[in-house]
C-alpha cells in the first residue's frame, strides 16, 4: 500500500508541475524567439529583438527615454489580454506585465511613483484593485482592493498618502473619492447625484446604470480636482472643501466642444490661464482649450490620419504630444503640426501612456506658449493592417520578460517634476472628514508596512493567478486520497 501511495503521489506531482507552470510566472528575461532566457534585458539584445519585433511603426525620431503604456484588453466583444508594456526609444519591447494572467480583468491608468514603482488601476471580480508594480521585475509589490468601488479607471497618489480615485458605481452612486492610506479610510467624496444642477438625471447615460461614466480625476492645484464626466461631454473643476464647481469645459450633448472624452490633462500657461489638453474620443481628435476670463478658446487640435477614439494625450517637454490611440491600437508621438514621429502598436485598446522621466500627467508647454495652434491633420503614420496588429498581439502575449523599465532608464524614474506641486501639508489635512462615507472601503491592514511600498499591503509577487497551482495541488490531494481508499479496499 505504501508503495502504491508514494508512486501515485510522485506521478501526481509530476503532473502538477506543468499545470502550475502553464499558468505560472513569466520568465525574467530573454526575447520571445526562445533562444533562452538571459539574466536581464539589456541593450545588447536590442538589435536582435528589433529585427523580429512586429510592433514597431513609424520611427522618425528616437526619444531619450522609454515609454510605458497600458492595454485595456478588449477587441470588440472579445476579451483579450490586459497588459502594461515597456518600450525602448527605438520601439523594441523591454517587457510585458500581463494583468490578465495575474487574474485582473482590465488595465487602466498607470503612473510612475516617486519611489520608482508603477501605480495602476485594475479590476478583479468586479472590484477595483489598485496595484503597485516594481518596474525592474514586473512583480506586484503591493495592492489595495476596494470592494465598494466599481470599475475605477483612474487613481493618483496625491499629498503623499492619499489616493484620488474615480468610481463608476451603479444605482446613481457615481462619485470621486479620496482614500487616506494613513487613516485607512475614505476622507472625501463627491457624489454627482447630489448636484443635479450640473448633472441632471435626464442627462448622461441611464440613471442607475453607467450614468456619468466619470473616467478621470486629477488634482490641478491645492484643494481643487479636475474630473472628466464623459457621458455629460464635459470636464469640471471642483473645490474640495466647498464642492462647488469652479469652471466647466463642455456641455452635455454639445459634441462640437467635447464628445465622450477621456483623460484630460491640466496645463498652466505662462500667462496663468488654465489650459486643458483632452483626448476627445468620439470626435477622433486630441484638442487643447485655454480659458480666458469665463470663456474657453480652442487653441489646437490634431485629427485625421488614423486617429480613432484616442484615450490619453500627454504634452511632452519638447512640445510634442504622446497619444494612446484606442481604436487604431497604437501609441504615437506627434509634433505640433501633426506629424507622427514615433509609433508603436498596442493591441487591443491602449488606455494610458507615460514617457519615463517626464513626470505624471502632462509636463510640457501649451501650444500658445510655443507659438503653435490651429487645427492640424495627422500625417506620417505607418501603413499597417489587421494582420500587423495581430502579429504584434501574439508577440506581446508571448513575450518572456516582465521587466518594464530598462536598466539605463531606472535613474530617470521617481521624483517626478510635478510630484509635490500643489501638495497639502499634514496639518492642512487634519480634521478633514468623510462626506457620508462609512470608512468601509479598502483593506484594514497597516499602511506603509512594506518598506518602499506606497500602498503598504505587500503581495507575494505577480505572475499569473494561482488558480493553476491550486488546481494542481487539488489534483495531488485527490490522487493521494483515492490511492489510500483503493488500498484499504484491497
Amino acid at each position: 500500500m505504501r508503495r502504491t501511495v508514494l508512486s501515485t503521489l510522485f506521478v501526481a506531482l509530476l503532473l502538477a508541475v506543468p499545470v502550475a507552470g502553464a499558468t505560472g510566472g513569466v520568465a525574467t528575461a530573454g526575447d520571445r524567439s526562445g533562444a533562452g532566457a538571459a539574466p536581464a534585458v539589456d541593450l545588447g539584445a536590442t538589435g536582435l529583438q528589433q529585427a523580429s519585433n512586429p510592433c514597431v511603426g513609424t520611427m522618425e525620431r528616437t526619444p531619450e527615454r522609454s515609454t510605458l503604456f497600458s492595454i485595456q484588453g478588449a477587441r470588440g466583444g472579445e476579451k483579450t489580454s490586459a497588459m502594461v508594456v515597456g518600450a525602448r526609444p527605438n520601439g523594441s519591447i523591454v517587457g510585458v506585465h500581463n494583468d490578465t494572467a495575474a487574474g485582473r480583468w482590465w488595465s487602466y491608468d498607470i503612473d510612475v511613483l516617486d519611489n520608482g514603482n508603477i501605480l495602476q488601476a485594475t479590476t478583479d471580480s468586479r472590484d477595483t484593485l489598485i496595484e503597485e508594480i516594481d518596474p525592474e521585475t514586473g512583480e506586484h509589490v503591493s495592492e489595495r482592493r476596494f470592494e465598494n468601488a466599481y470599475d475605477t479607471h483612474d487613481v493618483d497618489l496625491i499629498n503623499g498618502d492619499e489616493l484620488l480615485m474615480n468610481d463608476m458605481s451603479r444605482d446613481g452612486e457615481d462619485r470621486v473619492l479620496i482614500y487616506n492610506l494613513t487613516q485607512e479610510r475614505v476622507t472625501w467624496e463627491y457624489y454627482f447625484a447630489n448636484y443635479s444642477e450640473h448633472y441632471p438625471e435626464s442627462g448622461g447615460g441611464e440613471f442607475g446604470g453607467d450614468w456619468t461614466h466619470n473616467n478621470d480625476v486629477e488634482q490641478i492645484r491645492d484643494g481643487v480636482v479636475m474630473v472628466s464626466v464623459r457621458n455629460f461631454d464635459k470636464v469640471v473643476a471642483i473645490d474640495r472643501e466647498t464642492k462647488e464647481v469652479e469652471w466647466t469645459l463642455g456641455e452635455d450633448d454639445d459634441t462640437s466642444i467635447l464628445h465622450e472624452q477621456h483623460n484630460p490633462d491640466y496645463l498652466g500657461s505662462e500667462g496663468g490661464n488654465a489650459t486643458v489638453l483632452v483626448a476627445d474620443s468620439l470626435n477622433d481628435r486630441v484638442v487643447e482649450y485655454e480659458r480666458e476670463g469665463d470663456s474657453w478658446n480652442r487653441t489646437w487640435a490634431v485629427r485625421g490620419g488614423r486617429l480613432s477614439e484616442p484615450r490619453d494625450a500627454d504634452r511632452l517637454p519638447n512640445g510634442n504630444t504622446l497619444i494612446a490611440d484606442r481604436r487604431a491600437h497604437r501609441i504615437v508621438e506627434v509634433t505640433p503640426d501633426g506629424e507622427v514621429v514615433w509609433e508603436v502598436y498596442s493591441p487591443y485598446q491602449p488606455y494610458d501612456v507615460e514617457r519615463v522621466g517626464t513626470g505624471d500627467e502632462s509636463t510640457g508647454p501649451t501650444m500658445a506658449d510655443i507659438g503653435e495652434g490651429g487645427v492640424v491633420e495627422s500625417t506620417g503614420g505607418a501603413d499597417f493592417d489587421t494582420a500587423d496588429i495581430e502579429a504584434c498581439y501574439d508577440y506581446l502575449t508571448g513575450f518572456e520578460s516582465s521587466r518594464l523599465i530598462p536598466e539605463e532608464d531606472v535613474g530617470a524614474v521617481g521624483a517626478s517634476p510635478t510630484a509635490t506641486e500643489g501638495d497639502e501639508t499634514e496639518s492642512d489635512r487634519a480634521g478633514t472628514v468623510s462626506d457620508g462615507a462609512d470608512g468601509g472601503d479598502g483593506d484594514d491592514t497597516e499602511s506603509n508596512s512594506n518598506g518602499d511600498s506606497v500602498l503598504g499591503t505587500p503581495t507575494s509577487g505577480s505572475g499569473p493567478s494561482p488558480l493553476g497551482t491550486v488546481l494542481a495541488v487539488g489534483a495531488v490531494v485527490a490522487a493521494v486520497v483515492g490511492a489510500v481508499a483503493r488500498s484499504r479496499q484491497n
